[in-house]
């Protein structure tokens, strides 16, 4: 499935507010396509909201700015900040140095030096086939990407969540090569503006098709996006005197 097919699927059947994501990590800077938009001293999570608000393709690499997404991205090597834990201590998620270590040996990596950089861009650009998918929403949009997934197998979606790097939960995905649900962390949402009201699903590549057919399956089930609430279809209480009134008219109705 082309990722411009899978983005009109998504707007069918969850209607997401900005571009759902294609992530395509890069060997090297020749694959890059020249229209790529590049910034330096931007975090990665400015970067991707750059290409899910804008529309823009944007190639990210060494150049960004925050330690965490470089060391889980590959593009750079822990220091000695980041391997004791002061970052989280200093970042106020870690009580210590002791916590702060686990919390930094929990994040996703990919190898030092495996990849050049990352081209973000709109799935319905076709910029590329991406090794990874992201699509932000509010939580009854993503909620559509949970029965998806579980509509074959049935259980439940499991996921990680650590409050902070959502950059590295996105990679979880391309890693573990299952899906996630990301509650989108606080550094995304202080640089990237992710707003309150969204949280994120990842996904690799290979399982949209799975997910595209299973929305629609869904969705002719009756599961869908907006939320086909039941009150609309039930009689509300009237204050009494519009009951009294309604009961006048259908006296008076001879219809």
């Amino acid at each position: 499935m082309k990722p411009s097919e899978f983005a009109g699927i998504l707007q069918r059947y969850v209607r997401p507010q900005t571009f759902p994501l294609g992530f395509k990590f890069i060997k090297d800077v020749s694959e890059v396509p020249e229209k790529a938009r590049r910034f330096d001293n931007i975090t990665l999570c400015q970067g991707y909201n750059l290409a899910r608000f804008y529309r823009w393709t944007v190639y990210l690499d060494n150049k960004t700015v925050c330690p965490i997404g470089l060391i889980a991205y590959g593009f750079a090597e822990p220091d000695e900040l980041y391997k004791t834990g002061e970052l989280a201590v200093a970042g106020g998620y870690a009580g210590d140095i002791e916590t702060g270590v686990k919390f930094e040996e929990s994040v996703a990596k990919l190898d030092y030096g495996e990849y050049s950089g990352v081209l973000v861009f709109p799935l319905e650009r076709d910029e590329a086939e991406p090794d990874l998918a992201v699509i932000h929403g509010m939580p009854a949009q993503i909620l559509r990407f949970v029965h998806a997934v579980l509509h074959d197998t049935g259980g439940a979606l499991e996921t990680r969540i650590h409050g902070r790097a959502s950059c590295s939960e996105y990679l979880e995905a391309y890693i573990d090569r299952e899906p996630k649900f990301v509650l989108t962390c606080y550094g995304e949402r202080i640089f990237g503006l992710t707003q309150d009201h969204e949280v994120s699903f990842a996904f690799p590549w290979e399982m949209a098709d799975k997910i595209a057919e299973n929305l629609e399956k869904t969705h002719r089930k009756g599961i869908r996006y907006p939320v086909p609430m039941s009150g609309l279809r039930s009689m509300p209480v009237l204050p009494k005197k519009y009951e009294e009134s309604l009961e006048n008219i259908r006296k008076s109705d001879h219809g």
